[in-house]
Order: C-alpha cells, then structure tokens, then sequence
C-alpha cells in the first residue's frame, strides 16, 4: 500500500518532490500487539513452534526489524517506533482468563511486553546504527497507559477494566458497530474496546509523547 502512495505522490508532485516529501515525513509504525494477542495468548498456534515467549519474541522482531528496513529503503529516514502496552491491561485479556473473576491484569504477559520492549529498544539502537542518515524514535506506550490503569483517578477515569463498546469484555474493531451500544461516559473509559485505548487515553499519550518528539527532530 505504501508503495502505491509513492507511485501516486510521483505522478502529483514528480519523482524528486515525491521523495523529498518522503524523506522528510514522520512516519510512525505500531506493531506487534496482535501478533502476541491472536497468534500466542489467545489462539496460541505459534505456541506450537515458539513453545517459549522468548524465541516467538525474537521471531516477531525479525519481521518487524525486515517491515522497517523496507521502509527505509524505500525512503523514510525518521520513524516513530510503539511499543507494546501493558497486554495483561487489555479488557480482553483479562475476560479470556476464566478464573480471573475480578479482571486483575495478568502480570505474566505484562513481564512479556516489558521483556520484548527491552529487546525492541536495543534493536532499534543497532538499526539506527546501521541505516545512514535514519533518525528512529522509541515511542513507550507501555509506562503511561500502566499509569492509567493502576491510577485511574489521575486522569480522570473510572472504568479500566471493560471497554466502552457493547459489554466491553470481547468487542472489538468490526465487533463495535451499529448494532453494538456504547458508553455515554466515553472519556471515563481507558479503553474504547476490549483492546484499544479510548479517544481520551491517546490523547493523554499523545500529548505525552509530542514534546518528546518535537525535541528529537531538533537534535
């Protein structure tokens, strides 16, 4: 898809345009929240080939470390790298454990996000290293969005354990739609789904993480 904007951008503005605007945009990946959730936790048929976290881990940050070298070569130069949230937080994570009747956040799978996170950080180090002239940000999402959930009257919640949408315990992306009422409170919610964070917590990360970015490109 990103290549077919680049060809249409080229045939707007002209290749050297095209690939100014390219180098200069701030280009932001999030990845690897689903790989983890659908793929190990919840549908676990990678845990037949990766039977420990660690190697499946190291197996999502080689795709991942392929995803931002194409992007590179490609022309990107400063990207905005997400990590992975608390995943133990997440509604859904918390309603696929059955005994888990008063929805605690599962610390095991949150240790998992902070080790791959550890792992991510020093990646992106020895990539920024070896892509010349790339500037490459290290966004954490995992620290302020674990704030919210441990300190909901910080920021003005109530509910850090359901989603806005439907019952808040399993609905999410196309699962929220007409048919699926939500909340009137929305921006007491931490989470919009069982999966997302709610448009008040991104607001909160966002304006978190802006000043920190804005000082990056300068340097």
């Amino acid at each position: 898809m990103f290549k077919s904007y680049i060809a249409r951008l080229k045939r707007v503005v002209g290749d050297k345009k095209a690939m100014e605007i390219i180098n200069n945009a701030l280009v932001v990946v999030s990845a690897g929240t689903n790989d983890f959730i659908l793929n190990y936790y919840d549908i676990p048929l990678r845990r037949v080939e990766y039977p420990h976290i660690s190697d499946y881990q190291d197996f999502v940050l080689k795709r991942f470390e392929r995803l931002v070298r194409k992007l590179y070569h490609l022309g990107c130069q400063k990207i905005v790298i997400g990590s992975l949230p608390p995943i133990g937080c997440l509604p859904i994570q918390m309603t696929t454990k059955l005994r888990n009747i008063f929805r605690f956040c599962l610390e095991q799978e949150n240790k998992d996000s902070v080790l791959y996170n550890q792992k991510h950080q020093k990646l992106l180090l020895k990539m920024e290293a070896s892509l010349t002239g790339s500037k490459i940000f290290y966004a954490d999402i995992y620290d302020p969005l674990l704030d919210m959930t441990q300190n909901p009257s910080k920021y003005g919640f109530k509910e850090t354990k359901r989603g806005c949408c439907g019952t808040g315990l399993l609905e999410a992306s196309f699962m929220c739609n007409n048919f699926s009422p939500t909340c009137q409170n929305r921006s007491e919610f931490v989470f919009f789904d069982s999966i997302h964070p709610s448009e008040a917590t991104y607001n909160y990360i966002g304006n978190g993480l802006e000043p920190q970015i804005r000082q990056w490109m300068k340097a």
